[in-house]
């Protein structure tokens, strides 16, 4: 929770999600250091793999710097710049810090979800801080079941008109022989997608394939520039997009055959997606996510869980005809309540401030109560986080405290 990150580890692979929020800035840099990774925790997601008994490292997921797209880091949505505008403009904005910047969202909902440490879900209101480019806006979900990473994204939107707004599913150094030879015959196509290190996408919404050889980029530290080939797949939003979305799903450790089954019939539906919540269903593991990013104003689509007194993460797992298991989480990690303490300068922008001039960093995670209102008749053995607030034969309404981004779960029995 404190990281802004979930991590999804299944044989020789993991998956890292990273957001941040109005406590946990977005990138951290420095007079020669990281100078154009401005967006590594707009809900990025990189696949870490190595083929099944090799040690896992950047190279064998496909990373390297040399040509490295700093526009296209794995799962974010971003605004594709010219590496000369994407350079942080690297400031001592106050008495309290050094030569720094540490951009921070006005947005407490980021964070994850994990269910016994088996299942989870993470999700985030992004919001770029406006000394760059304040009007970029998205709401993004990623649901981790079993071998399956489904990818949810909506409300995408900003003013920005001279540069399109893009998604990327992956960008890939093309290093040897044998992966040079595997991009000339594979361009891909259609909603499936098998990348030369063994991960699956299945792409039901439109995306654009590039293969750049060479492509060209900068080091992080020092601005020389670099080359290298790489193949990249993303979603294109368009210029200022207005209510840009888009969904897909990452099989790591898989082969074609496997996906072309998957994209026949996909393991997964999505029963709601958009600026309230994003909700899927996983039937054949019994597994309903949720991230509510606003407080439901309605009953819920999926069966068991109608309500939600604020905006939380749920998941819910049927065990068998008569056990269900929930699991809750607050991604709000409370180190203060009430609206973003951001300050503005004359135009109504956000205004750059460190870290280290918040009165509030020295403060504990507050607890936040999550009401929830259960379909049906349950029986629930109550823990200190989690009480039974009334049930009869229509429904049992629980209340979880939450804090820290910590996930609490019950086990319901009919």
């Amino acid at each position: 929770g404190y990281g802004c990150v979930s991590v999804q580890r299944r044989g020789n692979w993991s998956a890292v999600a990273r957001g941040h929020s109005r406590y946990l800035w977005a990138a951290e840099h420095y007079l020669g250091h990281n100078l154009y990774g401005r967006y590594l925790a707009h809900g990025s997601l990189q696949i870490l793999t190595a083929p099944p008994g090799q040690t896992v490292t950047p190279a064998t997921s496909g990373w390297q710097q040399e040509g490295f797209d700093w526009n296209r880091i794995p799962g974010v949505t971003s605004i594709h710049l010219p590496l000369d505008l994407l350079k942080a403009n690297v400031l001592n904005v106050d008495t309290f810090s050094g030569m720094e910047e540490m951009l921070y969202s006005d947005e407490a909902f980021a964070g994850g979800l994990s269910q016994q440490k088996m299942n989870g879900n993470f999700g985030m209101k992004l919001h770029e801080h406006d000394k760059y480019n304040g009007t970029h806006r998205a709401r993004k979900s990623f649901h981790f079941i079993g071998g399956m990473i489904v990818c949810l994204g909506s409300d995408i939107e900003n003013s920005h008109t001279e540069y399109p707004t893009e998604t990327t599913i992956f960008q890939l150094a093309v290093t040897d022989q044998a992966a040079h030879d595997y991009w000339k015959k594979e361009a891909g196509g259609g909603k499936v997608w098998m990348d030369h290190l063994g991960t699956g996408y299945y792409v039901p919404v439109a995306a654009r394939f590039e293969k750049n050889f060479p492509q060209y980029s900068r080091m992080q530290d020092t601005g020389k520039e670099t080359k290298g080939d790489w193949v990249s797949l993303i979603i294109d939003h368009g210029k200022a997009p207005k209510a840009g979305s888009y969904e897909y799903a990452i099989l790591p450790g898989t082969d074609r055959k496997t996906m072309t089954a998957f994209a026949k019939k996909p393991a997964y539906s999505v029963l709601q997606r958009d600026r309230n919540a994003h909700i899927i269903e996983s039937p054949s593991d019994g597994i309903t996510s949720y991230v509510l990013f606003e407080t439901p104003r309605s009953v819920l689509p999926g069966g068991l869980l109608q309500r939600t007194d604020t905006s939380c993460l749920a998941m819910v797992r049927k065990e068998s005809a008569d056990k269900v298991l929930l699991t809750i989480a607050q991604p709000d990690l409370a180190l203060y309540r009430g609206p973003s303490d951001e300050a503005f300068d004359k135009d109504g922008k956000r205004i750059e401030r460190s870290i280290y001039s918040r009165p509030w960093i020295g403060n504990e995670s507050g607890e936040i109560p999550v009401t929830v209102t259960l379909k049906g008749k349950w029986n629930v053995v109550e823990t200190p986080f989690c009480k039974v607030l009334s049930k009869d034969k229509k429904q049992t309404v629980l209340r979880f405290l939450c804090k820290d981004g910590a996930s609490y779960e019950v086990e319901l029995e009919k």
